[in-house]
């Protein structure tokens, strides 16, 4: 009985290998080269066109495809459609910023007091616009804003497909200082570093047709009174019509301080904003 059904199993499992072989057999290898993309990046767009049961791969210049004689034809005719120099693009990225600050501030010098107290205020530095003076003692406040708006247009070229990378500006020199303590005593180390501060961008554009989708990073730093970089970064994805300027985001940031000291206090408060626009122009003739 074992012996039976041992040889019920082996036959069963020649005629599926026969069927294996018979179907690979309807499905011979063809090697097809590529002239401008990567067979890797050719794959997956044949890959569903392909008849059931067979299947593409590629490296390289080299696609390897195992399918019947009619869908071959139509492989070959999507091929000569999707193989086609990568089309070059204009990136554009135009930017805005605008920061306002003011600031306020109330100040007390001079002596106070009468014939048993007195009290001394030490002066104040002199920022004061108004002053009244009231025997020796002074009151003094200054109020005052300022405001900044900046402008810029960035442009790359590259590739449809590709990854492009823009960045203007300067290097800022940012002094350091570390103090390490350790068992033999304290250590001191000064220095120097730079910080990148400008607008700049990283862009990678997919066009449709003529739409256009783009993944984009635009960044913009600018260096504020007290010598800190305020960094605008944004990381989003959109989608337009070529030639056509899209908004891509903002951002805003708001500061609010406030000081108070013996016979003055201070109050400043900064705003500042960025907006971002993009535009893609396809460069080669159609």
């Amino acid at each position: 009985m074992r012996r039976a059904s041992t040889l019920v199993f082996l036959v069963v499992t020649l005629v599926l290998m026969g069927v294996s072989v018979t179907a690979r057999a309807e499905f011979p290898l063809t090697i097809l080269k590529t002239r401008h993309l990567s067979a890797e990046v050719i794959a997956p767009k044949l890959a569903p066109l392909v008849s059931p049961g067979g299947r593409v791969s590629g490296i390289n210049d080299t696609l390897l495809i195992r399918t019947d004689a009619a869908n071959l034809v139509e492989l070959r005719a999507a091929l000569e459609a999707i193989d086609r120099p990568a089309q070059r693009l204009r990136i554009r990225v135009r930017s805005a910023l605008d920061a306002r600050e003011t600031h306020r501030d109330l100040g007390v010098g001079g002596e106070l007091g009468n014939d048993d107290v007195r009290i001394r205020l030490p002066d104040t530095p002199d920022r004061r616009n108004t002053e009244i003076q009231i025997g020796s003692a002074r009151i003094g406040g200054s109020v005052g804003s300022s405001s900044l708006r900046q402008g810029g247009e960035q442009f790359v070229d590259t590739l449809d497909g590709g990854r492009a990378s823009l960045f203007l500006g300067t290097s800022v020199p940012l002094p350091f200082r570390q103090v390490f303590i350790r068992p033999d005593g304290t250590r001191v180390v000064r220095g120097t570093t730079y910080r990148d501060v400008g607008s700049g961008v990283i862009a990678e554009p997919e066009v449709h047709g003529s739409r256009v989708r783009v993944v984009i990073s635009p960044e913009r730093s600018q260096m504020d009174a007290r010598g800190r970089a305020q960094v605008f970064r944004l990381e989003t994805e959109v989608e337009g019509r070529l030639g056509e300027w899209m908004p891509v985001g903002g951002a805003e940031q708001t500061t609010d301080d406030r000081g108070i000291e013996i016979g003055r206090t201070s109050n400043a408060s900064r705003a500042s904003g960025a907006v971002f626009w993009l535009r893609v122009d396809p460069l080669d003739s159609p």
